[in-house]
């Protein structure tokens, strides 16, 4: 079993929801559908950037904090239990 959970939001002023808050928040009702790894991807101004990491959410959560995204209103997360190749960075 895999989670995947997205958010499409619009950006309309400086409150707004930002998309790593409510992808993690959804991950975080999902890992207990994927424990092995997790995964986010944003549509930022400057392109597509994505953060994957191997273990619980908490490995992926202590990546971004120590290397945050940039702001974003558009996002996409997984969560994934190795069920076909290894629990790795390369395969989350």
């Amino acid at each position: 079993m895999c989670g995947i959970v997205g958010y499409a939001g619009r950006a309309t002023g400086s409150d707004d929801l930002q998309a790593i808050d409510v992808v993690l928040g959804g991950l975080r009702r999902l890992e207990y559908r994927g424990y092995d790894c997790a995964g986010v991807a944003l549509q930022t101004p400057q392109g597509l950037v994505a953060v994957k990491r191997s273990g619980k959410l908490a490995r992926l959560v202590d990546a971004l904090d120590d290397d945050p995204l940039p702001a974003s209103v558009t996002g996409s997360g997984h969560t994934r239990w190795a069920t076909h190749g290894g629990p790795t960075d390369g395969n989350a």
